[in-house]
């Protein structure tokens, strides 16, 4: 299993009602939320690979953004409880950002090491 692949588990067993997507956000209806997985490269590999990605918490268009935020930190939280399928996983805090229809979005970087 890729740690892209682990993480989409990880994240599916924590949000229920969210669309999972990997790599670009598709949207589809705007009043579906969204959790965008982004690789964003890692350290140089080595013994001990240290992929990284950005997760993005999209909110349904008109929803308060303490949704998404809630959201990302309930990610956030049950990372901290558990790695999952991976060795090791590293959130970073939530930050904000809106899209240009006025949705809500959280960005949390992810750091990884698999084996």
């Amino acid at each position: 299993m890729t740690a892209a692949d682990a993480i989409r588990t990880f994240i599916e067993g924590q949000l229920s009602g969210w669309r999972i997507q990997f790599g670009v956000w598709q949207d589809g209806s705007k009043t579906d939320r969204y959790a965008v997985i982004k690789p964003t490269g890692g350290l140089p590999a080595s013994l001990v690979r240290r992929p990284a990605f950005s997760l993005f918490f999209i909110g349904a268009a008109g929803e308060d953004a303490s949704v998404a935020y809630e959201a990302a930190n309930t990610v956030i939280e049950a990372m901290r409880q558990s790695s999952g399928d991976l060795v090791f996983m590293e959130p970073s805090e939530p930050a904000f950002n809106q899209t240009n229809d006025g949705r809500s979005v959280y960005e949390v970087a992810v750091t990884t090491i698999t084996n």
